[in-house]
């Protein structure tokens, strides 16, 4: 909002610059966000603050209501400021000329509504200072007419709507809800269809204004008028909200109307727009006013507890300083007594609803800045996320397999020792523990491996026809190496029969295993552990698998069970060195990295390789080209089969690109791929099948 400071000074008296008056108008929370200098017609300067207000600040959203709160802050802090409220002169009534009649059949929706009729009328333009006063805060000069009804708005923050009185039928004006199928033609030219929801107002035949936010096509004034009618309203501010935003209306008066405006100056507002129009125009009053308020707005009372302004504020504040406060604010005081303070808030304080709205307000005209940090009270800097310790870690795995439809299951940590057992131990250098004194012959070791038990669990399930089995376990595994003796705790994941859309997946035979591979990228994603890698290996116990491994050591082992360690059942396995994932996550930092404001963009690449690539080489290759603009990339689809030699595969893979500094045009994205194209040309012998 653009205050005038020079139009400002009209209301308050107060002996201190632009730049200073900015600075306590922020300390109080109407933030000023710009100051700036402009020079009238007639070669004085001004100066505009523009003003952030907070949305249920309505009663400052005036050059009056401004003045209001500078009063009161500057009383307070001793500088004996004099607030002068708009005078209204040679207001007199000079013949009875119009008997107007106000009829309100929509009391919630119009709380009260003040008219009054003037004649000898002259459209003419307006004075230099008006001209000035307006166009300092960016108002476009239109007649003297509506230049006062704009003045008063900025002036006082009351919408005031002009009416020809010659093109209203009968002296009576009616606020109510119009009939389905009327047409209504606004000053702006545009036709509105209105139903029996639509409040207007109107004379005895047609509407005259939508709910006092604009006028219609006919009953605005032009150059021939010669008698207005003004009115002066309180609306419901929801309501007016609502068929704004119906009928799409966009103007001043709908702004203050629907921000909620104060009941108790509709006639004082008149009477100032009067004034002026009779300083201006030297035009007639031809009318008393008349005002209906059939539920009038009371002040609010609210009860103020001393005690609980300690607790909130933090310190102890005098009662002497606390009234004085409520008295500058307008606040008047009902009853007191040792404990608390019962107080009426006016109603243009829309905001002030609750004691501890009364509490803010105190808080405000005392100063923030008055409140004395505490040595009680200790500011700690940023915690660690709350997943830091081990078991959270745990929790967060847990909740995201069981979100997946996974079940923990718990296997005993001791195995019978079996030929797999010893061939699994001896791939990567182990020495199985025997148990000297074993229960029975069937737990004579300590397991090295989750695996043996799961297969357990998935056959037992399986055969009492049990369909997608979806396992997971956390436990403890036991091996000797190096002649010492050691325990590592992993998670094992296993999927057995993965259905999808209760329809078993049995066109891609790696579904499974691209699934499970997908699980453990969003745990990996969930705890924030990125720029892994992957690569296939050769182990014992998978018919095709690959290694996960951070900065070159083994994270998971995923891969497809052989079919004579799974039992003839098809499981896709992963194990997880979980003691390794949790120091990874231990051990990163929290970095915050905003998002791109511009948009993020999509292409797909078909490409045919050779069938012993995997696309985990492709990924790496791809990754070191414009790291800067490649946000992510996925493997879309992979083929191998018909119409693709024997020794190719086919992959589609999807880039998706984005910038930090500006949106990435076709231009750029096509050069981008010609160049991911060329790349992969050279590197890897790809033919490209398409892009898309």
């Amino acid at each position: 909002m653009r205050i005038s400071y020079n139009w400002l000074k009209k209301y308050i008296s107060v002996n201190l610059n632009s730049k200073k008056i900015s600075n306590i108008l922020t300390d109080i929370g109407l933030s000023v966000k710009n100051i700036s200098k402009i020079t009238t017609k007639n070669n004085s300067e001004d100066t505009i603050l523009d003003i952030d207000l907070p949305p249920n600040r309505s009663d400052a959203m005036s050059h009056y209501g401004i003045a209001r709160d500078l009063y009161a802050i500057l009383s307070y802090r001793g500088y004996k400021p004099i607030l002068s409220k708009p005078i209204i002169n040679n207001y007199k009534k000079d013949l009875n000329k119009y008997c107007f009649k106000i009829l309100i059949e929509e009391e919630k929706k119009c709380r009260r509504y003040s008219g009054i009729a003037l004649s000898k009328i002259k459209i003419d333009s307006s004075p230099d200072w008006l001209n000035d006063q307006l166009k300092s805060i960016g108002i476009k000069s239109i007649n003297n007419v509506i230049d006062i009804k704009n003045f008063v708005m900025h002036e006082l923050g009351q919408p005031i709507h002009v009416f020809d009185i010659d093109q209203i039928k009968g002296e009576k004006i009616i606020i109510k809800n119009a009939k389905n199928n009327t047409y209504f033609k606004s000053e702006d030219n545009f036709t509105k269809e209105l139903d029996k929801k639509d409040l207007i107002i109107s004379d005895t035949k047609n509407p005259l204004s939508i709910a006092g936010i604009i006028n219609s096509y006919n009953s605005n004034i032009s150059i021939k008028t010669k008698n207005i009618f003004l009115g002066s309203a309180y609306f419901n501010p929801i309501y007016i909200r609502s068929i704004g935003i119906k009928h799409i209306i966009k103007t001043d008066d709908r702004f203050l109307f629907e921000k909620g405006i104060d009941p108790n100056q509709t006639v004082y507002a008149l009477q100032r727009m009067v004034s002026l129009l009779k300083e201006i125009i030297k035009c007639q009053i031809s009318s008393d006013i008349v005002d209906l308020y059939p539920n009038p707005i009371f002040p609010l009372k609210i009860q103020l507890r001393y005690k609980k302004i300690r607790d909130i504020i933090g310190k102890n504040i005098c009662k002497k300083k606390i009234k004085k406060i409520l008295s500058l604010l307008e606040i008047v005081i009902l009853l007191e007594n040792e404990k608390s303070l019962l107080v009426l808030v006016p109603p243009y304080r829309i905001d002030v609803q609750r004691e501890i709205d009364l509490i803010e307000e105190i808080l405000r005209i005392y100063g923030i800045n008055q409140i004395k940090k505490s040595s009680k009270i200790k500011i700690y800097s940023i915690p660690n996320f709350c997943y830091k310790t081990k078991e959270k870690i745990q929790k967060i795995i847990f909740n995201q397999l069981v979100n997946y439809g996974f079940q923990e299951i718990i296997n005993s940590p001791m195995r019978n020792q079996n030929s797999v057992f010893s061939l699994l131990n001896s791939f990567f250098d182990r020495e199985l523990i025997n148990i000297i004194n074993p229960i029975n012959k069937y737990y004579n070791s300590m397991r090295s491996t989750l695996l043996f038990g799961i297969i357990d669990s998935i056959k037992y399930n399986y055969n009492r026809g049990s369909n997608n089995i979806k396992f997971f376990e956390i436990g403890k595994i036991y091996y000797r190496k190096n002649h010492q003796f050691l325990e590592k705790t992993c998670l094992s994941i296993a999927i057995s029969k993965i259905e999808k859309n209760n329809r078993k997946i049995i066109e891609n035979k790696n579904y499974g295993f691209f699934y499970l591979k997908g699980i453990i990228e969003q745990i990996f994603q969930r705890i924030g552990i990125n720029y892994y890698t992957q690569e296939t290996t050769i182990n014992p116990i998978f018919k095709e698998n690959i290694s996960i491994k951070y900065k070159n050591k083994n994270l998971v082992e995923l891969g497809k069970i052989q079919k004579n360690i799974s039992k003839n059942i098809e499981i896709f396995y992963a194990e997880i060195d979980l003691e390794y994932l949790i120091s990874l996550v231990q051990e990163k930092k929290i970095i915050f990295i905003p998002y791109s404001k511009y948009p993020t963009a999509k292409r797909d690449l078909s490409l045919l390789i050779d069938k012993k690539i995997p696309f985990e080489k492709v990924y790496q290759l791809i990754k070191t080209m414009e790291k800067n603009l490649i946000k992510k990339i996925e493997i879309c689809d992979l083929y191998e089969g018909k119409n693709i030699p024997k020794s190719k595969k086919s992959y589609t893979i999807s880039f998706f690109f984005e910038s930090k500094n500006k949106t990435l045009t076709d231009i750029i994205i096509n050069n981008l791929m010609k160049k991911i194209e060329k790349f992969l040309k050279n590197k890897l012998g790809a033919k490209i099948r398409g892009i898309f």
